[in-house]
């Protein structure tokens, strides 16, 4: 079989890998592992115009970038703000937005990362992916993260009720806060303000309808966008990528 577009998505965490691509600056509220599994790497640009050469990378939340990935196979995991990768991989970046990082010697499986790109990982090798190759870097070391329910309870209620969606003052009442302090909780808790993680989440919805054939003027109406070239830029701003390729070129897991 050969090598394809493979997006896994799980509630708190994806894993993205392709054999080659290019895209534009992105931007998006997770932190994101690259790994370059072919010489000579990937390339991520700035928004100044900036550009660095990689064999793995680690990228900061909200971090702004392009990405040349067009000599390489590429494997991208990406930890949502629920995931304790998130926040520990956080604290390993420190002031850091993008880091060089190494791996450890025989973290990268050459027959894992092809059966990986052709779909033949069953989905528990693939959650164990994305605990171990983060405790692969060279340095890293697991940190105490005090992580609030009340917080955690709202961002799994955005998830799970999609495409039903909450007020912030409806959500806020559920773990019997303010809307304020909830606003004020879930950003210092979880790193991202309430209305944004909201956002992320529908754009989740929005790839799992698209993958799913349906059209983009329905997936636009029941993610919450006014039109379906509304909902196109925004996917395109998340992820680098159009509504066609996915269509067209990706194969889509929800796991």
């Amino acid at each position: 079989m050969h090598f394809r577009n493979h997006l896994y998505v799980w509630d708190d965490r994806f894993i993205y890998v392709t054999p080659g691509m290019v895209s534009e600056i992105t931007q998006r509220h997770t932190v994101t592992l690259l790994i370059a599994l072919d010489e000579p790497g990937f390339v991520l640009g700035d928004t100044h115009g900036q550009q660095q050469r990689y064999q793995a990378a680690l990228i900061a939340r909200h971090r702004a970038r392009s990405l040349d990935a067009s000599q390489t196979r590429l494997l991208s995991i990406n930890f949502d703000p629920q995931s304790y990768e998130h926040h520990a991989l956080s604290h390993f970046l420190g002031e850091h937005q993008v880091r060089a990082v190494i791996l450890q010697p025989g973290a990268i499986d050459a027959t894992v990362m092809q059966r990986l790109g052709c779909g033949q990982l069953d989905s528990a090798a693939l959650f164990r992916l994305t605990t171990t190759l983060p405790r692969a870097i060279s340095g890293y070391r697991p940190v105490t993260i005090n992580l609030d329910m009340r917080a955690m309870h709202v961002a799994q209620k955005v998830k799970k009720e999609l495409p039903l969606t909450s007020s912030v003052a409806e959500l806020a009442s559920d773990v019997g806060l303010s809307a304020d302090r909830l606003s004020h909780l879930f950003s210092a808790k979880l790193g991202i303000p309430i209305k944004s993680y909201i956002l992320w989440s529908r754009m989740r919805r929005a790839v799992q309808l698209i993958a799913q054939g349906e059209a983009l003027s329905a997936v636009a109406y029941d993610a919450g966008f006014s039109d379906s070239a509304h909902l196109t830029r925004t996917i395109k701003q998340f992820f680098g990528l159009t509504p066609s390729f996915i269509i067209k070129n990706m194969q889509v897991h929800m796991l």
